[in-house]
């Protein structure tokens, strides 16, 4: 079996073989998507993440929450605590500096977003599988979230096609993201997981 480690390898390569303007092409779709969907239309607190490297662009996402007038927050990193600590954000032209990772974070001053008062929030990975099960980056932020009890926001994967594989290993441990979003497609991850196993 294809060890977690060689995996992302693979990923990340797949996932940076798309070219630019396909990746922007893609994530103005993924967006469109997520705009004409009851979940997101129904949030009225969303937290995302602010893309990096090849990943799909989330700008578009976040545009169209804040044209709706829904709270949105993004994640500052904090290492010493191992954990994410989200912060409004009020426009695209807000001030963004890099953070640890060298992704670009709110500052601390602006207002801090709880989890446990979130309606949804859009995590990233480098793979997903239907099921909901996901691949991050190893640094295991996100796991961490998604395993706080007080947190019951609806979640969902945001990736490209290309990042859907068939399946993923995991431990019963992992919590799935309930939905996922691609350029093509809203895929429910709970029906997935529910449907019988085949023999």
């Amino acid at each position: 079996m294809e060890s977690k480690s060689a995996l992302r390898k693979r990923m990340a390569a797949i996932r940076d073989a798309i070219p630019a303007d396909k990746r922007m092409a893609k994530s103005e779709a993924i967006a469109r998507r997520l705009s004409e969907w009851g979940e997101f239309a129904g949030a009225r607190t969303v937290l995302a993440f602010i893309s990096t490297r090849s990943e799909a662009l989330t700008e578009p996402i976040v545009a169209a929450a804040l044209a709706a007038g829904k709270v949105v927050g993004a994640p500052r990193t904090l290492l010493a605590q191992k954990r994410l600590d989200f912060r409004q954000i009020r426009g695209l032209a807000q001030e963004l500096a890099p953070g640890p990772f060298g992704i670009l974070e709110p500052n601390a001053q602006a207002p801090r977003l709880e989890p446990a008062a979130a309606s949804l929030i859009l995590v990233p990975g480098l793979a997903f599988d239907e099921q909901g099960y996901r691949l991050g980056y190893g640094g295991g932020f996100y796991d961490r979230l998604l395993a706080n009890p007080e947190v019951h926001a609806t979640v969902v994967g945001i990736a490209f096609e290309e990042q859907i594989i068939e399946r993923l290993p995991h431990g019963e441990s992992d919590r799935p993201v309930d939905w996922l979003a691609t350029e093509r497609r809203i895929i429910n991850c709970a029906a997935a997981r529910a449907k019988p196993k085949e023999q």
